[in-house]
């Protein structure tokens, strides 16, 4: 008989946590507004489905950002969209971002603010060079909370994968070719035109065994390149980055911004560099995260 009020104040708790959540839910975005900068949809472009690991043959025609090619052995943005917003999570984040810029010499030095991480994972960084005139962050997804430089990140026999390296520089002239490819996209015949959504097309050529599809926005340049025999879908890729970008902004560059995003053979796996100029300083982000969570990193840049 003495058990009896447990399961009467059992669900009169429970409905009272549940109606604290109902009410607390969006203000756990709104201490941390980088959190709508990082990829908050299906971020698995490269799917195990086909020869080129991109199949997006039930994708519709305006590129939405939707799951319905989510395929078993894809991460939905879902599940790494509600991890990355953990409350704890997130403050382990951040403070991992202000212990690596509190030790940067470069005055006023930016950096990603936002990363996809799985459940049970920690943000690590590793400072590889560090002047005032340029500096080298390498950031790693950690089973536990480890200090910047930990020897775990920095050991040569490491096996824990980088997540994304970040990079800033200060040249004299900041125009570097080799980093800021010149590309006409000013006329593009009518053959190699593709429509991207929102008035944007891209130009998709072939060369030397690989398939090329570019496009601009703003000052921004974006490439996809993946190998032609993978038959890999580049509008559709080029589709979801499209719509990303029309409610997500990237830094606004002084000149150029570069965006390349390369498919090695077999186009399972992916690489991609985002570039751009900020007075004589030259900003790169490297990641083999896919195209739209290097998206977010970039736009979380502050």
């Amino acid at each position: 008989m003495k058990k009896q009020p447990l399961w009467i104040t059992i669900p009169v708790t429970t409905a009272v946590l549940l109606a604290l959540a109902g009410c607390g839910g969006p203000d756990s975005n709104a201490a941390s507004p980088e959190n709508n900068s990082s990829p908050t949809t299906t971020v698995g472009e490269q799917t195990e489905t086909g020869s080129g690991g991109a199949d997006f043959s039930n994708e519709n025609e305006t590129g939405t950002k939707e799951n319905a090619n989510t395929t078993d052995n894809e991460d939905t943005s879902g599940s790494k969209a509600n991890d990355n917003q953990d409350a704890t999570g997130q403050s382990g984040m951040n403070d991992m971002i202000k212990q690596v810029r509190n030790q940067l010499k470069m005055k006023d030095a930016a950096l990603p603010t936002s990363f996809s991480l799985d459940k049970g994972t920690s943000l690590g960084a590793a400072i590889l060079s560090n002047t005032a005139d340029a500096f080298k962050v390498n950031f790693y997804a950690t089973t536990q909370s480890v200090a910047i430089n930990d020897q775990s990140l920095t050991a040569s026999d490491s096996k824990i994968p980088v997540l994304a390296s970040y990079e800033v520089k200060t040249y004299k002239d900041p125009d570097q070719p080799e980093i800021f490819p010149e590309t006409d996209l000013k006329d593009i015949p009518a053959d190699m035109a593709v429509d991207l959504g929102h008035g944007i097309k891209g130009m998709s050529e072939g060369a030397a065994g690989s398939q090329y599809l570019t496009w601009q926005e703003g000052r921004w340049t974006l490439e996809i390149r993946s190998v032609s025999e993978d038959e890999m879908n580049n509008p559709g890729i080029a589709k979801k980055m499209v719509e990303y970008l029309e409610s997500h902004t990237l830094p606004v560059p002084k000149d150029k911004g570069y965006i390349k995003v390369e498919y090695p053979s077999g186009g399972k796996s992916v690489h991609v560099t985002i570039s751009w100029q900020d007075g004589n300083k030259i900003h790169q982000l490297k990641t083999d995260q896919v195209p739209l969570e290097a998206l977010g990193m970039a736009v979380s840049v502050k």
